[in-house]
């Protein structure tokens, strides 16, 4: 149960403008009263409380002067607001604009309750109105820059690279007329969201977490994507280790606090192992490298999970709706809170380029906007968009692994479909070696609507044989929202095709970290495993799909093929070409199955 205090910290954001000053003073004219009691409800979180002594005051007050009303109906706008009531809401503020049109209060709660109804063009509007009236309040400039940042999230193209830099030029005003941790962290969040991120781009952001910090040591949305950064892009464990525990020492109920002390644990493993060689005759197995990732995906929803900033002294400017503790506007905390997705690794100081990024900085989606002394903050709208079509790969796998291949005394190397250009591969691993797993690392939800529209884009490439622009496509998705399952299998299939195999992996991993039951992602990511030479992690997933599927008849032809080939164990092969001829005895290659095993009785 939160207290009282905590609750004031997380619905702060509801009206800092308002109650900027006592509404009323002293005694004075009927409904002053009811007025102060429910404006005092509405500063203690208690809104439907407040509803009844605000009516009354608007009802007794409707002789007094315009100003006066337009106070107390401002108020009534709040606690609906707080109640969840929007309609009823915006028809209050809408009331106090029309009887005090200089009461920018208003035009600054009106913007942060179009933000909880999803119309970012219409906060836009009203909080622009707004900075132009109140040029020095940090918390409008917050709001307007959460706004554009997540409208940026929802168009492509032109528009966006427009809206992206409208929500820099806001958080950059921010820093000037105020000082804030939102401003620094929101900047970096942004830094990331570069088409192409590279190592500076990823420095620079981690520099705007670290200001961030300095500025609020609690402000847990820098802290995780600080950490987030340092481990995923620049190589650096030990900090990033030490950053995970100080997010979870400030509060164990923060969101995502079970998927960062799984990874801190993982971490904290990884980094105790040593490998001491001893001589060759006493050499123990290297430590097995197929750790299994944690599972990220959301408990019980594929919708995105909102991030929401802790409690801070001032508003916070969320991207989106504002978030739970915080004055008058809220902060974005990357693709954490938004979930900003980077795409780069950046390594140490080096100026090469970082490769595409994996996983999201927390940037806190939009929220509850602030409004007066107390705001509520709700989940960040998300727009109701169909899961788009994905062109079904599967089907290509099962021809490219048809057991005639494998015993027609053709290559035995075959191509996904699609083919891939000659040579553009990595060289095949060298006999024994194994794939070296990522580490685990935290997917945070991001924009689930903007990541299904590039999905759909993909789709409809990849259909139209337009392979690279699919890849694209696919990963804009996944920057767009690491936890879409559907955009991490799909880009890894459409990199297969395109006869990529590095991003093949990369995806599939990714997405097996979402979905570990899924048997086309499994088949998949074993399926490139054993293209590049990795024979026995392939054979480690196949065993995995096998257990959880154990009628899928392409992962016994396949298993059977690697332990006949590749790893000597005919015994084995046997099994599981016998098992996949009992799924299916009527198969294709039946035949040249059967005449195999008769030879290599």
């Amino acid at each position: 149960m939160m207290t009282t205090k905590k609750r004031l910290r997380a619905i702060g954001t509801l009206g800092v403008i308002a109650a900027a000053g006592t509404l009323l003073t002293g005694c004075g004219p009927p409904g002053e009263k009811e007025a102060r009691q429910g404006e005092q409800l509405v500063q203690a979180g208690q809104f439907a409380d407040a509803l009844g002594p605000l009516k009354e005051a608007a009802q007794i007050l409707t002789a007094a002067p315009g100003p006066q009303q337009s106070k107390v109906w401002n108020l009534l706008g709040l606690a609906h607001h707080g109640a969840k009531q929007f309609d009823a809401a915006s028809e209050a503020y809408a009331r106090a604009l029309k009887l005090d049109r200089n009461n920018v209060a208003a035009d600054y709660n009106l913007g942060c309750l179009r933000m909880d109804q999803g119309n970012l063009p219409g906060a836009i509007d009203y909080l622009t109105t707004y900075v132009a009236l109140r040029a020095r309040d940090v918390n409008g400039y917050l709001r307007l820059g959460a706004a554009h940042y997540h409208l940026a999230l929802e168009r492509g193209g032109m528009q966006h690279n427009v809206l992206m830099e409208a929500a820099r030029h806001d958080y950059e005003m921010a820093e000037r007329v105020g000082v804030s941790a939102q401003g620094p962290n929101a900047l970096g969040v942004i830094e990331l969201q570069r088409r192409y991120p590279n190592a500076d781009s990823i420095k620079t952001a981690a520099r705007d977490f670290q200001l961030a910090l300095e500025r609020d040591p609690h402000f847990w949305p820098a802290l995780l994507n600080l950490a987030i950064v340092e481990q995923q892009y620049l190589n650096q464990p030990r900090q990033a280790l030490e950053n995970y525990r100080k997010y979870l020492a400030i509060d164990p109920a923060l969101p995502h606090a079970k998927e960062v002390e799984k990874t801190a644990r993982q971490l904290d493993l990884q980094l105790r192992i040593t490998i001491t060689p001893e001589p060759r005759e006493h050499q123990a197995a290297p430590p097995a490298q197929n750790v299994a990732p944690p599972t990220n995906a959301p408990p019980s929803r594929p919708k995105p999970v909102t991030v929401e900033p802790p409690p801070v002294k001032a508003p916070v400017v969320a991207t989106g709706p504002p978030p739970p503790e915080e004055a008058a506007v809220s902060v974005p905390a990357p693709t954490p809170a938004p979930p900003p997705t980077p795409p780069p690794k950046a390594a140490e100081p080096s100026p090469a380029p970082a490769p595409a990024a994996r996983a999201p900085v927390v940037f806190p989606a939009p929220q509850s906007p602030p409004v007066n002394t107390s705001n509520s903050n709700k989940a960040p709208v998300e727009m109701a968009v169909a899961a788009p079509p994905l062109a079904p790969p599967q089907k290509s796998f099962a021809q490219a692994i048809n057991p005639l291949h494998w015993f027609s005394g053709k290559s035995k190397t075959v191509e996904p479909p699609g083919g891939g250009t000659p040579g553009a591969e990595p060289p095949l691993a060298p006999k024994g070696a194994r794939y070296k797993y990522p580490l685990p690392v935290i997917l945070i939800p991001g924009d689930r609507p903007q990541a299904r529209r590039w999905t759909e884009e993909g789709a409809q490439a990849r259909q139209e044989g337009r392979l690279s622009e699919a890849v694209r496509d696919y990963q804009q998705a996944v920057r767009a929202d690491p936890t879409y399952f559907e955009a991490n299998q799909a880009l890894g299939l459409a990199a297969l095709d395109a006869g990529d195999s590095r991003t093949a992996l990369e995806a599939l991993h990714r997405a097996l970290t979402l979905r570990s039951d899924s048997a086309d992602a499994r088949y998949a990511f074993a399926w490139v495993l054993q293209k590049r030479g990795y024979y026995e992690d392939a054979a480690k997933e196949l065993d995995k799909l096998l257990a959880a599927h154990p009628e899928e008849v392409r992962g016994h032809l396949l298993l059977g093929k690697l332990y006949a080939e590749k790893l000597n164990k005919a015994k084995l092969a046997r099994q599981h070409y016998a098992k996949a001829l009992e799924l299916d005895p009527q198969n294709a290659e039946a035949g040249a199955i059967r005449a195999w095993m008769g030879e290599s009785r």
